[in-house]
């Protein structure tokens, strides 16, 4: 007998709850429904996001394309991120989403770079050694090599790309997914009078949304981690 699917209420929308939405619906549909709630009136906040290189393996998860991703987003390649002025004013440094050098006899090797400095040796700059820095000072990309040769798979990447535009694009994935979009501004949060749990949200409209499950991504707002049962948020 399979068990009973859970209600969960996505509270807010942006890249945050389109995608905690659409991963739900896309690897649970059998054990959970999903509805989202958010207001076009408060609008996703407009910003280039950065990402790590976990990001591609959540697309993955969802069988999302990565050419049709990055055309729907304006999305570039990101090899790793630089620091600037971050030990000393006119520092610059660059960490790679990527391994550096080659180590030996299990050793790993910054010891080796590290070591040639102590002996007063030429090393050059750390990041002299990885090919993530490389492109990226040359503003090139080439996706890594499977077979890992000559060091063209010793690095992996991540993506900056137009944030309203992923919520957009998830929003339809979502949708496809069996998520439920809800229209209208949260006012008021009805929580069990034992136990404290959230029992339901009250939308602007009079429309009362229940759930087994809430999911705060509300964003500064914090609409359900600051909850004050049947107070109006402002």
């Amino acid at each position: 007998m399979n068990a009973a699917r859970i209600k969960v209420v996505v509270v807010g929308g942006g890249t945050a709850g389109w995608m905690t939405a659409s991963a739900l619906a896309h690897i649970l549909p059998s054990r959970c429904c999903v509805v989202l709630v958010e207001s076009e009136a408060i609008g996703i906040v407009g910003v280039g996001e950065a990402t790590l290189p976990h990001i591609r393996a959540f697309n993955e998860r969802l069988g999302i394309d990565e050419r049709d991703f990055l055309r729907a987003t304006f999305a570039t390649y990101k090899l790793g991120i630089e620091f600037v002025d971050w030990a000393r004013i006119g520092d610059r440094y660059m960490h790679p989403f990527g391994s550096s050098g080659r180590g030996a006899g299990g050793v790993g090797f910054h010891h080796f770079w590290n070591r040639a400095r102590q002996l007063g040796l030429d090393a050059g700059h750390y990041g002299d050694y990885s090919i993530s820095v490389a492109m990226g000072r040359r503003n090139r990309f080439a996706p890594p090599a499977q077979n890992g040769a000559d060091g063209l798979g010793a690095y992996n990447y991540a993506y900056q790309f137009d944030a309203s535009q992923f919520a957009i694009y998830l929003r339809r994935i979502g949708e496809k997914s069996g998520v439920t979009r809800l229209e209208g501004r949260i006012v008021t949060v009805s929580q069990d009078g034992t136990s404290g749990d959230i029992r339901a949200v009250k939308l602007e409209d009079g429309r009362e949304v229940t759930g087994d499950l809430f999911i705060d991504a509300s964003g500064f707002r914090s609409l359900l981690l600051r909850r004050n049962t049947g107070r109006a948020f402002r």
